[in-house]
């Protein structure tokens, strides 16, 4: 029965036969980060690779049997037993295990479904603004597959550590699902014992969740139940809930940075934006190669909010401390939580300012970005490029700003590893409720 709160509801998990092989094979990234390129290779690698689903063969997004397509193809691989549903409810335990730089690291989180619940709630609470082509082609095929192919992400508190260790005693049990994915093992453990599953509900009693990844799968479910029928008749309707996967932010979430890539019109535009950047901030000459290490030494080396400007031959450390009498007055328009966030800083206060001063525009350039601090150098050493390289934001801020109700502004985070599509899915509708919407 739906719970009014936030609470693990156990479902029956869609997953590859594995008579198909290897996992590796047949998992995707999330839609929204697979470029066309990887689209192509994850079609090489198995002719049932579960990109055939999310993002279909046709990659013109324009195509009206894109997605009809896609439906029948979950149909048909349901009907000749690729996929296949385990009949008894079940939540899983689900381990990332990767690497960053040198580090290697693991994330333990929950797998499971909770009640679909508005942001009024203040349950759930989003982090990032949407935009409606994303949540417009979600929803298309919503309707038509009437399938959660993968999960969103939330981050919840633990500051007792009791979270983390409940999910880790799961850990000793017999592996269920195991794959691996652009470096990342993805590895599953399914659980039906009640008893756990009451204790995860006893530990997410009083707590609200921040979306890490998925804001516009979540809201495109939010408008798609409000499409079917059955879901306001029966509260249990799986349409009133959806697959998400929950970690503690303290011990369980990574963010990598997202640097800034300005191409300029001309090389003497990007010299004049160097020269303004002198004149209006406290600015420290560097040696920065490219090196990620060296980097956040860097930064770690000043007080404020750091960011570092390269162009060919250059790397520029501006601090912004706030007092600043040209960036002064833009920071204090922002919320007190958003003054603390770089890339509010960054887009409201300091770029402005240089560019006024410059006389361009935002329309008059084209940015780009990369989280790879080494790619982002190379970019920079091109006459007429810029490179602004930040900081990553931390878990605990994103989570700061989201309980006071703001959003950070776009390109802030990026949370890594991505929950890869087709690792465990989830029938919302039944072939007879896709058949009756489609007459």
């Amino acid at each position: 029965m739906q719970k009014s709160g936030l609470s693990s509801v156990p479902f029956r998990p869609v997953v590859f036969n594995p008579a198909l092989g290897d996992l590796s094979q047949l998992i995707a990234p999330p839609y929204d980060v697979i470029d066309p390129k990887q689209c192509e290779q994850l079609l090489a690698k198995h002719p049932y690779n579960v990109v055939r689903l999310i993002l279909p063969p046709s990659l013109n997004p324009d195509d009206p049997s894109r997605y009809s397509n896609a439906a029948k193809l979950w149909k048909l691989w349901l009907e000749e037993q690729a996929l296949v549903e385990i009949e008894e409810p079940s939540v899983f335990v689900y381990a990332q295990r990767f690497s960053i730089g040198r580090e290697r690291k693991e994330h333990i989180s929950l797998l499971t479904t909770i009640p679909l619940l508005n942001y009024e709630s203040g349950l759930i609470r989003p982090h990032e603004h949407t935009m409606p082509k994303p949540k417009s082609d979600r929803l298309t095929l919503l309707r038509l597959m009437g399938a959660e192919l993968g999960q969103v992400h939330g981050l919840l508190s633990d500051d007792t550590g009791k979270w983390h260790e409940l999910l880790r005693s799961a850990t000793s049990a017999p592996v269920w699902l195991r794959g691996e994915l652009d470096g990342v093992e993805h590895i599953v453990w399914r659980i039906t014992d009640p008893v756990f599953n009451e204790e995860v509900n006893h530990l997410l009693d009083q707590q609200w969740l921040v979306i890490a990844d998925g804001h516009h799968r979540y809201e495109t479910a939010l408008t798609f139940r409000e499409e079917v029928l059955e879901a306001k008749t029966d509260p249990n309707h799986p349409t009133n809930f959806i697959g998400i996967v929950i970690a503690d932010y303290q011990r369980n979430a990574t963010v990598l940075p997202t640097h800034r890539l300005v191409r300029f019109p001309s090389f003497e535009d990007a010299e004049r934006v160097l020269q303004e950047i002198r004149r209006h901030f406290r600015v420290t000459t560097v040696n920065w190669g490219g090196d990620e290490k060296v980097l956040s030494q860097i930064f770690q080396d000043h007080s404020g909010i750091p960011f570092l400007f390269v162009a060919q031959g250059q790397a520029l450390l501006v601090t912004v401390t706030g007092i600043e009498g040209s960036v002064s007055q833009y920071i204090q328009q922002l919320p007190l939580p958003l003054r603390k966030v770089d890339t509010a800083v960054l887009h409201q206060a300091v770029l402005p300012v240089i560019f006024a001063a410059v006389g361009l525009k935002p329309s008059d350039l084209t940015i780009d970005y990369t989280h790879d601090s080494t790619s982002a150098f190379q970019f920079a050493q091109r006459e007429g490029n810029l490179a602004i390289l930040l900081r990553p934001i931390s878990p605990e801020l994103v989570c700061e700003v989201a309980k006071q109700g703001y959003r950070l502004p776009p390109k802030t985070t990026y949370f890594v590893p991505k929950v890869p599509s087709g690792l465990v899915m989830r029938k919302i509708l039944s072939s007879q409720e896709i058949s009756a919407k489609e007459r």
